[in-house]
């Protein structure tokens, strides 16, 4: 059976979560950590199903629908899992997670990498962005390996009175995260075929039926004009919110304004900062924001830049901004937790 300890990160979840207790007010989850497992992994059967709030976490996460659907918020981002379909979260990602039973029923696998217990081991597996929001599975990327290394997964945490069980869950997990590294990060995107891009690049399509009470308040971006997807009734829609944020992506670190975006796309910042949060469910100057933290927090792990030019490489006026508003989002100040973290 289950340590008392093993229990707190593998659960069959059967119960609703108190998601409200571990997600402080800058949205950062945190359950804690244990040595004795690189992940949370939880298969979710609870009925009703239970909505996941926006959040991130310093870890990579994957989502699998073994049954049902998910629909999932990330960084932007509209994307509908169908049973048999599963997709990763890079690190740092703002995401929240919508389960869509399928016949009053659900059966969900849930692995959320523990970004401070990796980064002990090797700084850069907490910070490799994978190939977030893609689909794998039926109809999507083909990779039997990925799949079928869930499907063990979910064997194991089923086989609970085995007494290799947590050896093997390791083992599992650890092979999991090297081949989601290996073969699933944006740096092996370009081995991705045509046609599987195509996929990946049209994730935020609607599932028929499910989702249309979903999405008619998103706004979007389309031709030029942001839209709502009910006047609009476009599968691609979700695409134009994406264009502004690979727009902020690509220019995060100049002197980037809000106002400078917004003009850039047609709109003032005031209409801008309207239709963006209606779309994206975070403002336009949080979003700006947590782009610069991310690129910030590794380079202050992974190079010897000091603060002050960390600061600026990364599009924040001057140091005290910078420091402002790394200390609001990871509760030290940079150099504190490049001390504490830094190998």
């Amino acid at each position: 059976m289950f340590t008392s300890a093993a229990s707190s990160r593998m659960f069959h979840i059967d119960r609703e979560l108190d998601y409200n207790s571990v997600i402080s007010s800058d949205h950062r989850e945190s359950w804690g950590s244990d040595q004795l497992y690189p992940a949370i992994v939880r298969v979710h059967t609870e009925m009703p199903a239970q909505d996941v709030p926006l959040h991130w976490h310093l870890g990579s996460e994957l989502v699998y629908a073994r049954h049902g659907g998910v629909r999932l918020f990330i960084d932007g981002l509209d994307v509908i899992l169908r049973s048999g379909q599963l997709c990763l979260i890079s690190p740092k990602a703002l995401h929240s997670i919508h389960p869509i039973p399928h016949d009053d029923s659900q059966n969900v696998l849930s692995i959320s990498f523990d970004g401070e217990y990796l980064s002990r081991m090797c700084p850069e597996l907490a910070s490799i962005p994978l190939n977030q929001g893609v689909i794998y599975g039926v109809d999507g990327i083909v990779d039997g390996r990925l799949l079928g290394l869930c499907e063990q997964i979910v064997g194991c945490v089923e086989d609970d009175d085995s007494a290799l069980q947590m050896l093997q869950l390791n083992a599992l997990l650890y092979e999991l995260l090297y081949h989601v590294c290996t073969q699933c990060s944006e740096v092996n995107r370009h081995a991705v075929d045509d046609s599987a891009k195509h996929v990946g690049s049209n994730v935020v399509s609607n599932m028929a039926g499910d989702t249309a009470n979903t999405s008619d308040d998103v706004s979007v971006v389309n031709g030029g004009a942001m839209e709502s997807n009910a006047t609009t009734g476009s599968d691609s829609a979700g695409v134009g919110v994406r264009h502004i944020t690979e727009y902020m992506e690509q220019h995060y670190a100049q002197d980037l304004s809000i106002g400078q975006i917004a003009s850039q796309f047609g709109y003032s910042r005031e209409h801008f900062s309207r239709l963006f949060k209606r779309g994206t469910g975070v403002t336009p100057d949080r979003y700006l924001t947590e782009i610069r933290l991310q690129s910030a927090f590794d380079d202050l792990l992974n190079t010897g830049d000091t603060v002050a030019q960390i600061a600026e490489h990364n599009g924040f006026p001057n140091v005290r901004s910078f420091t402002t508003a790394f200390t609001g989002r990871f509760s030290a100040t940079p150099a504190a937790y490049r001390r504490a973290h830094k190998a």
